[in-house]
C-alpha cells in the first residue's frame, strides 16, 4: 500500500487534538500537486502562488485549486510537483469555480512523493480528459475549470515580448521592493516574455488553440538559463518546451482558466503517459446554483480591472 493510502486510513480514524483544531469546520484532502503557477504579486495577497492537483480523497480522482498560497509557504517548504499532501481545506467564499478552496497551510503534511512511471501514470490516466474546444465553449459556474487535454496536434510555439510594457514594468518595482510577508525570501524576477503553445484539441472541427503557458518551471528556465546560455536561452526554452510534448512521450496538458476571464484557459503544465481516449463530454453539470442571467444562462464573472489571474 503506498504511503499516502496508509496515512488516509490513519487519518480517518485519528481524532484531532484542542493544539490542531481549527476555529471553523474545514475538509481534510489528500492532494497530488500537479500545478504550480508562476507568482504573482497582488493586492490583496501580497505575493502568491497557484498551487492545483488531484485530489486522491473519495471515491473519484478530481480536480483542486488551492489559492492563496503564501509565497513564503513555497519558497520555504519542500512542496515539489507530484508531492501527496494532506491539508485541511475550505470552499473559496469569493470563487464560485468548483474546483477552488482556500487551503489551511499550517495543516499541511507531507505524505509521499510520486515519480514519474507506472504509479504517476495510474493516477493521471483516470482523470477525465477533455476537448478545448468542449471547455471554450461552456458556460456557467459548475463547468470545469481544470482539466486535462490530449492535443491531436502540436502546430507551434511562441513568445511574445513585454519589456516595454506599463504592466510590466509596474510589476517589476513590486518586486524590486523585496517580499511584503516573506522576510529574507528571494526577490521574484519576472519574465517580460509570455511563452504561448499551439496545437488542436481532439475535436474534429478544432481550428487550433494558442495559450500562454503559466507553469512555474518555464519561469525558472528563463531566470536560470539567460544567465547560464545568454547568447540563446529563449531557443533553448523553445525546443525543451517542444520536446515535453513530442508525441513519443503521451503527452497531455493541464489546463485551467482565469476567474477573471473564463472563458481565457491557460496551459498550466505538461503530463506525460496519458493515454488518449474518448474525450468527457462538457455540461453544466448537477448542482448548479450560480445567478441565472435572464435568458437562463449562468453568468460568468466580471473581468477584473486589475487583469489579475489569481488576486481574489
Amino acid at each position: 500500500m503506498p504511503r499516502w493510502q496508509a496515512a488516509m486510513l490513519k487519518a480517518t480514524t485519528r481524532r484531532p487534538t484542542n493544539r490542531t483544531m481549527s476555529p471553523m469546520v474545514a475538509e481534510r484532502a489528500t492532494v497530488l500537486i500537479t500545478v504550480k503557477a508562476s507568482p504573482e504579486i497582488g493586492r490583496t495577497h501580497g505575493e502568491t502562488v497557484c498551487v492545483a492537483g488531484i485530489r486522491l480523497d473519495g471515491d473519484d480522482y478530481r480536480w483542486i485549486r488551492l489559492f492563496p498560497v503564501q509565497w513564503q509557504w513555497f519558497w520555504q517548504g519542500e512542496h515539489p510537483k507530484y508531492q501527496v499532501i494532506e491539508l485541511e481545506i475550505d470552499k473559496h467564499d469569493k470563487d464560485q469555480r468548483p474546483e477552488s478552496y482556500r487551503p489551511r497551510l499550517e495543516t499541511t503534511a507531507v505524505l509521499d512523493q510520486l515519480p514519474a512511471g507506472k504509479r504517476r501514470a495510474e493516477v493521471l490516466n483516470r482523470l477525465p480528459q477533455y476537448r478545448m474546444c468542449d471547455l471554450v465553449a461552456a458556460k456557467g459556474w459548475a463547468r470545469p475549470s481544470l482539466g486535462l487535454v490530449v492535443p491531436r496536434e502540436i502546430t507551434g510555439f511562441t513568445r511574445e515580448d513585454h519589456t516595454g510594457d506599463t504592466a510590466h514594468a509596474a510589476k517589476m518595482n513590486r518586486a524590486a521592493q523585496g517580499s511584503l510577508l516573506a522576510q529574507g525570501a528571494p526577490k521574484l524576477e519576472f519574465s517580460p516574455f509570455t511563452f504561448k503553445l499551439a496545437y488542436r484539441c481532439q475535436s474534429a472541427s478544432c481550428r487550433g488553440h494558442e495559450q500562454s503557458i503559466v507553469d512555474w518551471e518555464i519561469s525558472e528556465a528563463w531566470r536560470n538559463w539567460r544567465r547560464s546560455y545568454p547568447t540563446d536561452y529563449l531557443d533553448r526554452i523553445e525546443e525543451k518546451w517542444l520536446s515535453l510534448v513530442d508525441p513519443a512521450r503521451l503527452p497531455a496538458l493541464y489546463v485551467g482558466n482565469q476567474h477573471q476571464a473564463p472563458q481565457g484557459f491557460l496551459v498550466l503544465g505538461i503530463a506525460r503517459d496519458v493515454t488518449p481516449v474518448e474525450p468527457t463530454p462538457v455540461g453544466p453539470g448537477p448542482g448548479d446554483t450560480a445567478p441565472r442571467s435572464s435568458d437562463g444562462t449562468s453568468m460568468d464573472p466580471p473581468r477584473s480591472t486589475e487583469g489579475r489571474l489569481f488576486d481574489l
